[in-house]
């Protein structure tokens, strides 16, 4: 097996007693399969996999989105992969002085959780909100970095609803590399999945054209691509162990010059606190490059409407 790839394993966990959660985010079978993308075994049975990352490292599946704008600016009508055009509207948007997106969602389990999502770039200031809210489950978070490398504060409120929140003046710093470690990755960075050829599986997906956008369709390697994303979603929800996902499929909008637009996530997973549940998630993301609005004060709401947004799906 190769020295890079995560050994994935399950672990068998009798439940002693229900518990009822949603993350912001089998069958009694027995299957060893052959990864397409990375030649990982996979082993499931009744429970959860559990992976082995130690020796794995995920900037191997990284690709160099600055020097991949810089050829696409050269070479436009290059055929470039999904992983490429990917990664060069990503770079493009992060390369904006000032932009925002506004993410709205919905997690399902035995509740319905619904999912609001801020990231606001001005200058060299960054900041994102994330709220996860139901009855039963009441999660939210504001991290704030300016500069890049820089220390990050994060301030985790008390949610009332979908867009309801109080924040308290108790704010944690981190330094930029702590920050990464535990929540996957710092705000400059901005996108968190590791997307690459290597990390893209062929089978559905696809690139679609037309006059006015590009569409991008993926489906995600469900063990690689999502290394951060899984330390973050553990330090969110306070799980036991990292989740396992089932899949990831992506749909990416862009404008014609690469301008990212929209962004919808599609993926199911299952994640254990003290018992195993799965979890599915749908997200609509939509961006603004170029566009500005006010990083908000401590209980300064965000507005999350997306009237006269352009709804591509």
């Amino acid at each position: 097996m190769d020295e890079k790839t995560p050994n994935v394993t399950t672990e068998i966990k009798k439940p002693s007693k229900l518990k009822t959660w949603v993350i912001i985010p089998m069958s009694f079978v027995l299957v060893a399969v052959v990864g397409a993308t990375a030649g990982i075994i996979l082993k499931r049975q009744f429970g959860q996999e559990v992976i082995d990352y130690s020796g794995f490292d995920p900037e191997n599946y990284r690709m160099d989105a600055k020097a991949l704008l810089k050829e696409y600016q050269k070479n436009p009508k290059k055929n470039f992969t999904e992983a490429e055009l990917i990664n060069i509207g990503l770079e493009k948007y992060r390369e904006c002085e000032n932009c925002y997106s506004i993410g709205i969602g919905m997690a399902s389990t035995i509740v319905n959780q619904t999912i609001r999502n801020a990231q606001i770039k001005v200058g060299n200031h960054y900041f994102e909100e994330s709220i996860s809210y139901s009855k039963m489950v009441a999660v939210a978070n504001r991290v704030d970095q300016v500069g890049e490398d820089n220390d990050i504060s994060l301030n985790k409120g008390k949610a009332t609803g979908s867009e309801e929140v109080t924040y308290s003046k108790d704010v944690t710093t981190y330094k930029a590399d702590d920050y990464k470690k535990t929540w996957g990755k710092t705000l400059d960075e901005m996108f968190i999945y590791l997307i690459s050829n290597e990390t893209i599986l062929k089978e559905g997906s696809k690139i679609t054209k037309d006059d006015e956008h590009i569409k991008v369709t993926v489906n995600l390697d469900p063990d690689i691509s999502t290394y951060y994303y899984k330390c973050q979603m553990k330090e969110i929800s306070d799980l036991d162990r990292l989740p396992g996902f089932e899949y990831l499929t992506h749909t990416y909008i862009f404008a014609k010059d690469m301008t990212l637009l929209y962004c919808k996530v599609d993926e199911k997973y299952q994640a254990s606190m003290g018992v195993t549940a799965t979890i599915h998630n749908t997200i609509d993301y939509y961006y603004h490059a170029n566009e500005s609005i006010d990083i908000p004060s401590e209980n300064e709401t965000i507005d999350y409407s997306i009237e006269g947004e352009n709804h591509y799906e």
